[in-house]
């Protein structure tokens, strides 16, 4: 993650231009030419197409982007700009980490870990079987069977329900440029 104080961050993010400039940096998923991104904003703040966009609208948008927005965004290591090419793209650590608000849960659930779970409480119960322990040996081989695939189906319909609800929110991106 950069190595920004929240308020360093929120005082970048507090303009709309740098904001959309990371959302279709992001939306892109890889650079682009500033031409590109000045007529994209340009169309967005002209309420208009990008086809649309006069080279004046374009032109007082991409001024901005070069001489202000872009060098504050490359100074707190968000976006990377060659200046030659004139292209802009996201750091690779942003592109691949994101920043707080582009994560939809505090921490993802850690399935493989339940999974294992499950897995060693199935071998505990065949091997506590096998040893003819006393609860474990009256059990019959089915009924650890169908306790173990059993627990596998709640498993994994509570993995795809939750994950399907986790589906249907907002993307991230958006929320920040609204």
């Amino acid at each position: 993650m950069i190595d920004l104080s929240k308020d360093e961050l929120f005082r970048i993010l507090s303009n709309s231009r740098r904001r959309y400039i990371i959302y279709y940096l992001h939306e892109a998923g890889d650079e682009m030419s500033l031409k590109q991104l000045a007529a994209r904003i340009a169309a967005v703040e002209n309420g208009t197409s990008v086809d649309e966009v006069t080279d004046e609208e374009r032109q007082r948008v991409y001024i901005s982007l070069y001489q202000t927005h872009l060098p504050k965004l490359e100074e707190a290591g968000i976006v990377s700009y060659d200046d030659e090419e004139r292209i802009v793209a996201l750091t690779p650590e942003v592109a691949r980490e994101g920043f707080f608000w582009m994560r939809t849960e505090d921490e993802p659930r850690p399935w493989a870990t339940y999974y294992a779970i499950l897995g060693v409480v199935g071998w505990l119960a065949i091997l506590a079987r096998i040893i003819g322990l006393p609860l474990f040996a009256a059990l019959p081989w089915v009924a650890i069977a169908v306790f173990v695939s059993t627990a596998i189906l709640v498993l994994v319909g509570a993995q795809y329900f939750l994950e399907l609800e986790g589906d249907e929110t907002t993307d991230s991106f958006e929320t920040l440029i609204e």
